[in-house]
Parts: C-alpha cells; sequence; structure tokens
C-alpha cells in the first residue's frame, strides 16, 4: 500500500522568522521525490511537517486527498531514515528490524517472514545477528532502511541519508535505496543537499532556497531544463551568458549572442516576449577548438587535470566560460595554447534559455 502525497501552501515559522513559505508539491503514488538544497533552507522542517513531528502554521498535508494534517505522527503509517540512523545499539540487526512490527502487535511469524524479506531486498545476508557497532557505514545504513519499511509503509522519508558516507558507499547504498523503492513501489521523499544524491535517485525534483522552493518538477526535465539560474548553478557546474530575444515560436526561441544568432528550444514555462534573457549551457556541452568560426572566442587562461577529464577555462568578453574535454588527448595540446586567443563550440541543443 503506498500514497499520493500532496503539500498545500505549508508555511511554518520559528521566533518569528519564516523557516518555509508556501510549499506546495506532489509525488504521485510510488514514485521517488528529491528535496534538494543547501542546508538550512527548509528541507528537514519540510519533512517534519509530513512527517507530522511538528504542525505547519498553516496548509494542508494530503495522504490520497485525505487532510491528514493533524493526524498524530504514530498514526500517519511513514517509515523513516534519520541522518543520524537512531539505530538501537543493544539490539541486533533483526531486533531493530523487527522493532515497528513488534509495536503494531504483529505475530512472531508475521515478523520472522518480513525480517527475511527486508534483510534480503538491503542485502544484508548473514548480518542479522550482528549488532550496529559490528558494521560498516554502509551496512548500518542498510538496517535503517530495512526498519523503515519494514511495517509496510505507506510513505517512506529520508533526511539525509547518505551524509556520513564516503563517495563509494553513497554510490553504493544509494543504488539498493532505488532498488527498494521500485521493488515495493513505496511513495518516497528523499531530502538531500547533494545534487548527484537527488538527480540519481528521483523521479521528481524540488529545488529550496532560503525556505521556499524555486523549482519543482520531473527530474529530467528540471536537471536539464532549470527555470531559474540559481537552480541551474545547484544542479551543477554551469556557464550563463546574456543574450538576446530576436523572436518567438510555439517551440523555439530566436536569440542573438553579439555578432552570433541561433534558435534555442522553447522552455516549457517561457512567457517572455523581447529583451534581454540568459544562456545556460553546462561545461560537457562545450569545447574548445582552433576554429575562427567558433560560437564564441577568448583567451584561456586555466587548465585543470581531472583524470578523465580536464576542465579549460576561458575569459571571454561575456565571462568566464568552462569547457569539459578529454584528459588523455587534448591537455597537450591546450597546455600549449595557454594564455592564447581561442573558439568556444557549444552544441546549442543543449543550451537552455532563462
Amino acid at each position: 500500500m503506498t500514497v499520493d502525497l500532496e503539500l498545500r501552501k505549508i508555511n511554518k515559522t520559528y521566533d518569528g522568522t519564516p523557516a518555509i513559505v508556501d510549499i506546495s508539491f506532489r509525488i504521485p503514488s510510488g514514485k521517488v521525490m528529491a528535496l534538494l538544497g543547501p542546508s538550512g533552507c527548509g528541507k528537514t522542517t519540510t519533512l517534519k511537517v509530513i512527517a507530522g513531528l511538528i504542525p505547519p502554521d498553516s496548509g494542508s498535508v494530503m495522504f490520497d486527498s485525505r487532510d491528514v494534517t493533524q493526524v498524530p505522527a504514530a498514526s500517519r503509517n511513514i517509515g523513516m531514515v534519520f541522518q543520524n540512523l537512531a539505530l538501537f545499539p543493544n539490539l541486533t540487526v533483526e531486533e531493530n528490524i523487527a522493532f515497528p512490527l513488534e509495536a503494531r502487535g504483529r505475530d512472531r511469524t508475521t515478523i520472522g517472514s518480513k525480517v527475511e524479506e527486508v534483510v534480503r531486498l538491503v542485502e544484508l545476508q548473514g548480518l542479522g545477528k550482528r549488532y550496529p557497532h559490528q558494521l560498516s557505514g554502509g551496512q548500518q545504513q542498510r538496517v535503517a532502511i530495512a526498519r523503515a519499511i519494514s511495517a509496510d509503509a505507506e510513505l517512506v522519508l529520508l533526511d539525509e541519508p547518505l551524509a556520513s558516507l564516503d563517495p563509494a558507499l553513497k554510490g553504493e547504498v544509494s543504488g539498493v535505496i532505488r532498488n527498494v523503492q521500485r521493488e515495493l513501489n513505496v511513495t518516497t521523499l528523499y531530502v538531500t543537499h547533494d545534487q548527484t544524491e537527488a538527480v540519481l535517485v528521483s523521479d521528481f525534483l524540488g529545488v529550496m532556497f532560503a525556505g521556499r522552493l524555486d523549482a519543482v518538477g520531473g527530474t529530467r526535465e528540471l536537471y536539464e531544463s532549470p527555470p531559474t539560474e540559481e537552480s541551474a548553478r545547484f544542479l551543477g557546474a554551469t556557464n550563463v551568458i546574456p543574450c538576446q530575444i530576436q523572436s518567438i515560436t510555439e517551440h523555439e526561441v530566436s536569440v542573438s549572442v553579439g555578432e552570433k544568432s541561433l534558435s534555442v528550444t522553447r522552455p516549457r514555462w517561457w512567457n517572455a516576449r523581447h529583451g534581454v534573457a540568459k544562456l545556460r549551457f553546462r561545461p560537457d556541452d562545450s569545447y574548445v577548438t582552433d576554429s575562427k568560426e567558433a560560437f564564441l572566442r577568448g583567451r584561456l587562461t586555466n587548465l585543470v587535470f581531472g583524470g578523465t577529464k580536464l576542465v579549460a577555462r576561458v575569459s571571454a568578453d561575456l565571462g568566464e566560460i568552462d569547457c569539459t574535454g578529454s584528459s588523455s588527448t587534448q591537455f597537450d595540446h591546450l597546455s600549449r595554447m595557454m594564455g592564447k586567443e581561442v573558439g568556444i563550440s557549444v552544441d546549442s541543443r543543449k543550451m537552455v534559455l532563462f
């Protein structure tokens, strides 16, 4: 069993300071939404309101169109994974996982069967008799996930679940989270400040700053076509340059950048008609070239070797532009061009209009 979760204009203030302002979004039943933003932006407050741990000042929390804003946390059938895990140190893996089932009065046969099922789901076979201190950080995280789903929660909330793990373990555990969610088809809200985590695990994405939702939508759509410059920068390295709108059709916008003209895809939300706008493109969608016909020109000012990729920085009239390339094939060539004028080629299909 799972729910369609909807927040309607949720507000919360602490000591006269707004923590979250008019937060509204919907997670369709069985989907994952990542709530992404810097520390202190209101992500955890939003999660606690959904869980019933704190009351909102105004607004509604809806489960399947049922208003649960005043329903106690213990009656909301929610599974939670906290940043500090909150595992019981005196209980084994199996006992930690069984705890929510025992609290709900399930019989021993049901508990044993369910514990065995979720141990398999989170890939902890053979570790059921160990205590938390005998496990690695990644294994402890899996126990917390298993406990959250053991009682057939209809909604799972994860608050910075991978914050304490190193990069290799983050990739491993995020894969477990996604596999468990898909197998159980449970509605999930995933709170994080890490853009890579958010994109990896989610179907939908919300980006928060200073207590407000700056952008919300499908993960791929938002990543490829963020509606604001602030969200674009938070979703990864990006270049932003000014442009002049020339004409607009239903599907395309023609713009000029200096003496160059090009057409870019019209964003779904676009309603401007004329004037100055901005174009965004990622370093991965541009590269340094010798061509005199390149889209932009500037002086190569920096070159950073990054293993499989290098990052070249070009100082152009429109600002500093970062481009990526292959370290193995381009580093020596570009090193000889340091301080010289170069061109920047950009895949116009990957340009996004603000």
